[in-house]
């Protein structure tokens, strides 16, 4: 982490912290435990309204995203997480878009997403993921 952006504002380096925001216990479950398996601290939301709180507490600089939320659809989600985290890595995960689809691909070419996970994943599709994400910091 060479970049300056990593300080936090007494200086010392940031952490690199993952959230996962998901309706299923069990999606934020599996996601936390291969996160964890690379050793980055990493919290969990059920809600967008919970990740919203969350990411007003905590400087997260990677979060999964469901794409269908009971309060607010992801992207919409992606964009208020946008605004108050500045810049993190955002994976879209869904069982209902594919890759293909036209509102994934406008995402990741806008850059409102980094990546898209269709559901069900691999986890090794995850693990190689958040080493993505880790190197880029």
């Amino acid at each position: 982490m060479s970049n300056s952006d990593d300080t936090d504002s007494a200086g010392t380096l940031a952490t690199l912290a993952f959230l996962t925001v998901d309706d299923e216990p069990d999606i934020n479950w599996i996601l936390g435990r291969l996160i964890a398996r690379r050793g980055f601290p990493v919290n969990h939301a059920l809600c967008a309204q919970e990740a919203i709180d969350l990411s007003r507490q905590t400087p997260y600089r990677a979060v999964f995203v469901d794409a269908k939320l009971p309060d607010m659809a992801g992207l919409v989600l992606i964009k208020h997480l946008r605004d108050l985290l500045g810049d993190p890595f955002i994976v879209l995960i869904s069982g209902f878009f594919f890759a293909d689809d036209p509102a994934v691909d406008q995402a990741l070419q806008s850059g409102l997403i980094q990546a898209f996970v269709a559901k069900p994943f691999l986890h090794a599709e995850i693990l190689a993921l958040i080493d993505r994400i880790a190197a880029t910091w």
